[in-house]
């Protein structure tokens, strides 16, 4: 729009932001949690640091990768438990681990395995060209396995799906300065939705809301979409289409002629991971009375993660937010969270879950580590136009990091279709 093209945006929902969502209601006392993407870094999300400074939003200090519990065969560890070699021994790691987790963190252990792979990745676009394309036809656990990884190792940092895939994605960060797991992260003031809420109050009523795309043709000299708004079938021709849905969506929506097949394959096989996400509402931050931290990791499966969000209201009242598995239900949830914590002072007054596999348009989050042998078949194919039609989102971007890879895709087609 600000390069002087028309745009029209069709979101299939009755709200913009996808998978970037923050809930208010029901919650009390002005409090809020975002139940979908959490949090952003720096380094890492430069692009979307630019919009949160063009937008004159707030970014707030995250300290949620601070002080983690993590669970362990239904163990408690802290941070300095897991530096100890004395507990790391019991755990099963081999010497080499031990000394490596003495003096790095845990969420760094990768690294050790990972380190000798990343240099020769020059391009981050052009993961094919660093020498190591063999990699894709193993899956990384038999590479840490090969490099004498233990079992414990690859059971923390394993993967059975392709060596390259993993080894380029290290690549990318370490090329960006960024850590593996980056313990200083952000979030934005009154919710991450802010965002995507500002992009669309920018471009008004080229916005229509509730108007899913029900097919899609494609030509030479343009494209026409049909789509469905106030229960009316309607088209619009234009020169050029973003499909910027995700790939579960996307491949049920009709094309004409049929996309080809490279970008079919990507398409039909990317494989997202899904979760739930659940929110506490207590009466007071109760962990801070029995000196606990809120911040903890592998407690249940109905309880993966857990910390605490806005903070800066001001109210007696907290939230904890979590993640569960993908059907998981509040009661479930509610239940492990009274079954693991070990104080005396839990007092949470109600509890809300945001299922996102029952989210028709927006069910998706980051994608998953391509399976063996996939990488060769997928990349480029999966971020290649066709024709006329583009793709944005953040399955298309070389890195799966949402809302920075959202922010890359759409600015790279931006630029592909300014520039024709």
């Amino acid at each position: 729009m600000m390069r002087g093209h028309e745009v029209v945006l069709f979101e299939a929902s009755g709200r913009t932001g996808g998978h970037v969502k923050t809930i208010r209601d029901p919650l009390a006392d002005g409090l809020y949690a975002d139940v979908g993407a959490e949090h952003f870094t720096k380094p890492g999300y430069d692009l979307y640091w630019g919009y949160v400074r063009e937008f004159n939003l707030t970014p707030l200090y995250y300290p949620h990768r601070e002080h983690v519990i993590r669970f362990i065969d239904g163990k408690r560890y802290t941070e300095e438990n897991l530096a100890n070699p004395a507990v790391l021994a019991g755990l099963g790691f081999n010497q080499r681990e031990i000394e490596f987790l003495r003096d790095h963190p845990w969420w760094d252990l990768a690294s050790l395995y990972l380190g000798p792979y990343l240099d020769g990745f020059q391009d981050e676009y052009k993961p094919f060209e660093a020498g190591l394309n063999n990699l894709d036809d193993v899956s990384f656990n038999s590479v840490l396995k090969k490099d004498g990884a233990s079992a414990t190792a690859i059971d923390l940092v394993g993967s059975g799906g392709s060596a390259l895939h993993v080894i380029w994605h290290a690549a990318i960060l370490k090329r960006r300065g960024v850590p593996l797991a980056p313990p200083i992260v952000y979030r934005l003031k009154g919710g991450n939705q802010t965002l995507p809420e500002t992009f669309a109050r920018k471009l008004g009523e080229r916005v229509h809301l509730s108007a899913p795309v029900t097919g899609i043709e494609r030509g030479e000299s343009g494209v026409r979409v049909r789509y469905r708004e106030f229960d009316q079938e309607k088209r619009l021709d234009a020169d050029y289409l973003v499909c910027c849905m995700n790939a579960i969506v996307l491949r049920r929506i009709p094309v004409t002629p049929d996309w080809p097949e490279p970008k079919a394959y990507a398409i039909n096989t990317v494989a997202y991971d899904m979760y739930s996400r659940v929110v506490f509402q207590s009466r007071s931050a109760f962990w801070e009375r029995d000196r606990i931290s809120p911040n903890w990791e592998g407690a249940d499966p109905n309880l993966s993660e857990m910390w605490r969000m806005a903070e800066e209201v001001e109210t007696p009242r907290a939230i904890l937010v979590a993640t569960a598995a993908n059907r998981a239900t509040v009661a479930d949830s509610l239940a492990a969270l009274r079954r693991t914590y070990w104080g005396r002072s839990e007092d949470v007054e109600q509890a809300v879950i945001q299922t996102w596999a029952n989210e028709p348009w927006a069910m998706a989050c980051e994608t998953v580590t391509y399976r063996v042998g996939d990488l060769k078949k997928m990349w480029p194919a999966i971020m290649e136009p066709v024709g006329r039609v583009h793709f944005a989102s953040a399955y298309t971007d070389n890195l799966n990091w949402g809302q920075e890879a959202a922010t890359r895709s759409a600015n790279r087609v931006a630029d592909a279709i300014d520039a024709a």
